[in-house]
């Protein structure tokens, strides 16, 4: 019985040094999964856009794009200054693999606030480390990181570390984390100032409620309506207010609709596919998640986004879009358990320890079960392996002059981002428009992307117009140039 006692008083510091060797084994295996997504063809144009924009910030063209039809500089995007903030190390290892694999790090980094966070509410090393491994095991958690390159996935991370000083009272570095967040992507800054409603919501210091709601605002509004606006080429303003545009073409015409409208709201927000979405985003936390309503209010600007979204891609978990609220949920759910063992019915220390790790234990078991039944992509990447036809893509893409304008289908894109003309084929309403007219090469993937109706009507096109003429096929990859 002594000796049960003392293995479940073990010392803090090898229960860090396990979660720091699963950190290591999980780094290890989804660069791995990443490098075999990548060279199996299954990444896209994404990927080179902000390779792109990495290498040419590296090399002296700050923010420099040509992926898209409204502007030349990425600012006019978004404002996304973690770009440059990388680029030294991209300078350094001028590789594709560079920014995949500092993502992959950079999630895995999110589970140590998770761990200082539930061993501080929860008075268990046991639980916290289980709480980290849940984490770095959460299904959607694993697609966001093999999704390419998401400037959210370092935010994610971010959030919570602000999240933990938030809880721990200290002020200086959650003022800092939050800066630091809003450097990934505008619309973090309203998680930001949610941080702030949670703080004030906490009874935190004033500093701390001040100070959120402070940088996210003035953040939001400059980026959004000032910095962004004034780096594009055309007259519009905030390319992603679009997405809105069934709601109204401003943002009081969208929350005029939201309020004067429910049902027709409504008929959106609850369609079959976002009520599987949240099932699969909340499921492995429930119900504790929900007991902490105060938590969640740091997922209601990333839940009204993708809700409200008439774009399936936004309400998939597969996708990039939902990464703001991975982070919630299992914060959430923490302290929705530390919540629940404080109540009386809980009477002795020993029933409240036994509560704490069942409920753990729970969580844990789901999280593991979803993969059962959403599908694991990390097992899924390392039994397709890589492609037999990425050492042709990349051959095709080393004869093309580098300086050459380069028009590429949507799985060419990884490979083709280090040049400064760099270009989207068929032609879209938001990248490339105009590919025929700037292109010198085209580049198409027919095998992956030819059964796509845009890239079928290009080629057809391409055919049918003699200034292109077909220089290179094989392996289902087609290199057009036009003399």
């Amino acid at each position: 019985m002594q000796g049960t006692k003392s293995f479940w008083k073990t010392s803090d510091r090898w229960f860090k040094v396990a979660l720091a060797l699963f950190m290591l084994a999980w780094i290890l295996t989804l660069s791995g999964a990443a490098w075999f997504k990548l060279n199996g063809l299954g990444m896209g144009f994404d990927l080179g856009m902000y390779e792109q924009v990495i290498w040419n910030t590296a090399h002296g063209r700050a923010f420099e794009t040509s992926a898209f039809r409204y502007t030349n500089n990425h600012i006019g995007a978004d404002l996304i200054v973690l770009e440059a903030i990388l680029a030294p190390l991209y300078a350094l290892l001028p590789d594709t693999m560079t920014l995949l694999v500092a993502q992959v790090i950079a999630i895995a980094f999110g589970a140590v606030p998770l761990y200082l966070l539930t061993r501080d509410r929860l008075q268990s090393n046991w639980a916290a480390l289980g709480i980290g491994v849940a984490y770095l095991m959460y299904t959607p958690l694993l697609y966001l990181t093999l999704n390419e390159f998401q400037p959210r996935a370092f935010a994610m991370v971010l959030i919570l570390f602000a999240l933990y000083y938030l809880d721990k009272t200290r002020f200086a570095p959650y003022a800092a984390f939050l800066f630091l967040a809003l450097l990934t992507r505008s619309d973090v800054a309203l998680i930001v100032c949610m941080m702030g409603a949670l703080a004030f919501v906490w009874r935190k210091p004033w500093k701390f409620s001040l100070a959120a709601f402070a940088l996210g605002a003035v953040w939001f509004i400059l980026a959004v309506f000032v910095i962004v606006p004034s780096f594009k080429t055309d007259s519009g303003g905030f390319i992603y207010f679009e997405t809105y545009d069934w709601l109204g073409k401003t943002p009081v015409a969208v929350l005029t609709t939201v309020l004067t409208k429910p049902a027709y709201v409504l008929q959106t927000i609850f369609s079959p596919q976002k009520i599987q979405f949240l099932i699969q985003v909340f499921g492995p936390t429930l119900p504790f998640s929900l007991l902490r309503p105060d938590v969640l209010l740091l997922a209601a600007p990333t839940l009204a986004l993708n809700l409200l979204s008439q774009y399936n891609v936004q309400s998939n978990i597969t996708r990039q879009y939902a990464a703001m609220l991975y982070p919630v949920m299992y914060a959430s759910a923490v302290l929705g358990i530390a919540w629940l063992a404080r109540q009386k019915w809980l009477t002795t220390r020993v029933t409240r320890a036994h509560f704490v790790h069942a409920a753990v234990v729970w969580i844990l078991f789901f999280t593991l079960a979803e993969s059962l039944w959403v599908g694991n992509p990390v097992v899924s990447q390392y039994r397709k392996g890589a492609s037999p036809r990425v050492a042709t893509v990349r051959a095709l893409i080393a004869d093309i002059p580098a300086d050459a304008a380069l028009g590429i289908s949507n799985h060419v894109g990884p490979f083709a981002g280090k040049r400064q003309g760099f270009y989207f084929f068929p032609p879209h309403e938001y990248y490339t428009h105009n590919t025929f007219e700037v292109s010198e090469y085209l580049l198409i993937d027919a095998q992956a992307d030819g059964n796509t109706p845009g890239v079928k009507a290009g080629l057809i096109q391409l055919q049918n117009n003699p200034a292109w003429q077909l220089v290179a096929q094989r392996d289902g990859y087609m290199l057009y140039h036009k003399p």
